[in-house]
This record gives C-alpha cells, structure tokens and sequence, in this order.
C-alpha cells in the first residue's frame, strides 16, 4: 500500500508543477485582436492563448480532468485559386492516413480524428488524441490529453463520446 500511496503522491505533485508551469506560461500570452479566427468557449472553461493567438488552450473547471490545445492555420492566400482549401487539405490528409471525416455542426467543417496513444508523462500515464478540423480558408490541428485516472470522470466520457465535435463546431473564422 505504501508504495500505491507514494506514486498517488507523486503524480498529484506533477500535475501539481505542470499546471503551475502552463499557468504562469499560458497567463502570460494574449491573445492577439486581430487574430483571424475565434472560438465561442463554453462556460465552464478556462482559456488562454499561446503563439501570440495561433493556439488556444482549454480546460475544464477541473484541470486534471484534461487539456485541449487548438492551433488555427490560414490559407487565406490559396483560396482564390481553391475556395475550400482547409477542407480539402483536410480529407486528403486523413484519407492519406487512412481516417474517416466527418462534419462539423456549427461552423460547416470537416475533422477527423485520430486513435488515442497512450504515453508516459511526469511519471504517470496519458492518453493523447490528435485531429483536425478543415474550414473553407483554415485548418485548426487539435491535441486533447487525459490523464489516464480521469478516463472514466462523466466530464471526460462526455468529451470522447460528443463533446469533441461540439466544441469544433464552436471555432469560427
């Protein structure tokens, strides 16, 4: 029992030192006003934006439930020649990697999603799931990471069974 006790100790600490780590990052960056794109955030989530507002990163009112990292892309320069270039760029990406899309309530993408990986992180263990979504003019690449602990909080089941796509559909240009 110690040693269950000691690694439950160890994990919380590096959660703990993470979250503290990204607060600190995340707080520090803002958003930029004439950033091209938007997401309208539910409530009950906390946001913050990198990459001087390329990336933007949710979490729930429980951190430790999981994270979610959206990183917008333009390809407004291509879409005279091609007037749905993100979803197009989008179905060939996943088609190459052999995944089925799917649309995108809301705002009239297309996203895919790829398999969970399951991964080491501060001496615990994550899931990772990756995607992305394709707009007429934009492409948003997406990482969700859950600690493998909260796989089965309702928030968390929720969020892998529909809440993903909903919160694509919420992301506007």
């Amino acid at each position: 029992m110690p040693a269950f006790r000691c690694r439950c100790i160890r994990r919380l600490a590096s959660v703990f030192f993470a979250a503290m780590t990204w607060a600190s990052h995340a707080s520090a960056a803002e958003r930029d006003p004439d950033a091209d794109w938007k997401m309208n955030v539910p409530n009950g989530y906390r946001q913050t934006y990198e990459d001087e507002g390329r990336t933007l990163v949710l979490t729930p009112a429980n951190p430790e439930q999981f994270l979610i990292r959206f990183t917008y892309h333009s390809l407004k320069a291509y879409v005279k020649e091609r007037p749905k270039v993100g979803r197009e760029f989008i179905e060939h990406l996943a088609a190459k990697k052999g995944l089925k899309t799917f649309p995108v309530d809301g705002n009239g993408g297309v996203a895919y999603v790829e398999p969970p990986v399951v991964t080491e992180q501060d001496g615990g263990r994550v899931q990772e799931t990756a995607g992305s979504l394709g707009l007429d003019d934009a492409y948003v690449t997406f990482t969700v990471v859950i600690d493998e602990a909260a796989l089965s909080d309702p928030a968390v089941k929720e969020l892998l069974q529909s809440g993903l796509p909903v919160l694509l559909g919420r992301i506007r240009n």
